[in-house]
């Protein structure tokens, strides 16, 4: 068992990881809440995890809107909520206040996600001359239907909303002067508008609280976040040439691309950036070699848990991919299964304490048909107790089952 959001690497919503600024902007349609749909064939999901990865990096327009740029005038056309009157319609900024100004949209799952965050955010922030706008580009009718349902925890949209300014615009006419005009193309992306009315950060909603703080405290540095951001674009336009080389095959030289854009990183986000491209890269490569079949997936794979030899973290999260991947329906041979089951067994000997890694191996036991093995591995890890042990004795009680104890 891997960590829930670790889990989820091996299967990415298109558009997601094409965000410039964090691992979970969003650029496709979600119903959200809802279950996982099955399982596309693995060819067609290796494609649409590398649109994912390198996707955004295709020839964005020079933005137009950049950090210090005067915040455009926003003409939005429906005000749907106001936080209960606190907040009244803007068109203009005032000056020495600062406003967070956010897109979003009914369709897509991390926005939906962001919501209590920006909620909290400016109830945080609601005696400090703060004011959140989420704008949608939707019909008035498609917002005010999703205010009406639950978020599947016993809670209106509309209520989770509440505290803040969410408007929709179907004319566009904002998406074109902020979005468009910044050359981004993913959403969740907000733009806080400082005290002087001009744009000072552009990003991820989840990421925005420190920035936000810096600036209604006055102690933003514009010019070192600027930067920083237009290292992140040129990064981005970079990836255009490493989607090249993985549509030709060329795996290993888009590697030592991604290293080598690692090694030269200026800046510590800038680099973590690239870090988490470098990792979702090698699932990629994976997940082709996994299709491809045969010595190729396990020697692939191998190579993998190799570099990460000393991380029990690593390897876990390696294995558990196997793990996933096999539950979903792609063709795991025995030759990955045995390569996966050798890395969780190394995972397990560098902490022996750690439940789920267990639960990692148990599960490849069973894979292999060793209820026995994966039985005594189960009961170790439930043992072990922690978060995730609800679940991990739910199949320990499945695997006794089929054992027929």
């Amino acid at each position: 068992m891997a960590d829930p959001v670790a889990a989820e690497a091996v299967d990415f919503c298109l558009g997601c990881f094409g965000h410039s600024s964090a691992p979970s902007g969003c650029a496709r349609r979600h119903d959200f809440p809802d279950r996982r749909p099955p399982m596309p064939p693995l060819s067609r999901r290796c494609l649409a995890t590398l649109s994912i990865l390198l996707g955004s990096a295709a020839a964005l327009p020079a933005a137009e809107l950049t950090i210090g740029s005067p915040a455009p005038a926003i003409d939005v056309e429906h005000w749907v909520q106001d936080g209960e009157g606190k907040y009244k319609p803007v068109t203009e900024f005032k000056k020495d206040k600062v406003y967070v100004v956010e897109f979003w949209a009914t369709w897509c799952g991390p926005c939906i996600m962001s919501m209590p965050h920006i909620a909290q955010l400016q109830a945080d922030y609601a005696d400090k001359n703060v004011q959140v706008i989420s704008i949608s580009d939707e019909d008035l009718d498609t917002v005010k239907e999703f205010l009406e349902r639950d978020n599947g925890e016993g809670e209106m949209f509309a209520d989770v909303t509440k505290g803040y300014c969410l408007t929709t615009d179907p004319d566009k006419s904002v998406y074109a002067d902020y979005m468009e005009a910044a050359g981004q193309n993913g959403i969740p992306t907000a733009f806080i508008v400082g005290k002087t009315s001009e744009i000072e950060w552009i990003g991820h909603p989840m990421e925005m609280d420190g920035p936000l703080a810096e600036i209604v405290e006055g102690n933003w540095d514009r010019a070192v976040y600027a930067e920083e951001l237009a290292e992140m674009q040129r990064v981005n336009e970079a990836f255009a040439e490493i989607r090249v080389l993985l549509q030709a095959d060329k795996g290993d030289e888009a590697a030592e691309m991604v290293d080598g854009m690692i090694a030269g990183a200026k800046n510590p986000r800038v680099k973590q950036r690239l870090e988490q491209v470098r990792g979702q890269l090698d699932q990629v490569r994976l997940q082709m070699a996994i299709q491809g079949g045969g010595e190729k997936a396990a020697a692939a794979f191998s190579k993998l848990a190799e570099a990460q030899a000393d991380s029990a973290e690593g390897l876990n999260a390696l294995a558990w991919m196997i793990v996933t991947l096999a539950e979903r329906g792609a063709p795991i041979d025995d030759a990955l299964t045995a390569a996966a089951t050798e890395a969780a067994e190394k995972a397990a000997k560098l902490d022996a304490e750690n439940g789920p890694v267990l639960d990692t191996l148990a599960h490849l036991y069973a894979m292999q048909g060793e209820v026995k093995k994966a039985i005594a591995a189960q009961r170790k890890a439930v043992a072990l107790g922690g978060p995730m042990e609800e679940p991990m004795k739910a199949y320990l009680e499945e695997l006794e089952a089929k054992a027929g104890k």
